[in-house]
């Protein structure tokens, strides 16, 4: 028994994580900087941010120094205009409309 869980915890080892990444038309848009602006019902639209995407985590930066750290509801993005987060810290919900996500994902091409 014990050399199969020694057996299983190696294979788990050496088999390759499977990497996720926030997604748009099937291209990566993780790791850049995208021009955006946040809307919440309660707190109105904050306009100027920048937004970068890690899998399903998104930082969004204010301006100065401030950042939010936000949680993305699908890794998959279908409409740059519309992409709903929440913030787990503030129990806040946060849509996200990134301008030039279009572009990107056509200049990837």
């Amino acid at each position: 028994m014990l050399r199969l869980c020694l057996a299983l915890s190696l294979a788990g080892m050496l088999l390759p994580a499977t990497a996720t990444a926030a997604t748009y038309r099937g291209h990566s848009i993780d790791g850049r900087r995208y021009g955006a602006s946040l809307k919440n019902d309660d707190i109105g639209t904050v306009v100027g941010v920048e937004v970068k995407f890690s899998g399903r985590d998104a930082t969004v930066y204010v301006r100065g120094t401030s950042q939010l750290y936000l949680v993305l509801d699908e890794e998959e993005i279908t409409d740059p205009r519309h992409i709903a987060a929440h913030d787990d810290k503030r129990g806040i919900e946060w849509e996200i409309d990134v301008r030039n996500l279009r572009e990107a994902a056509e200049g990837a091409r």
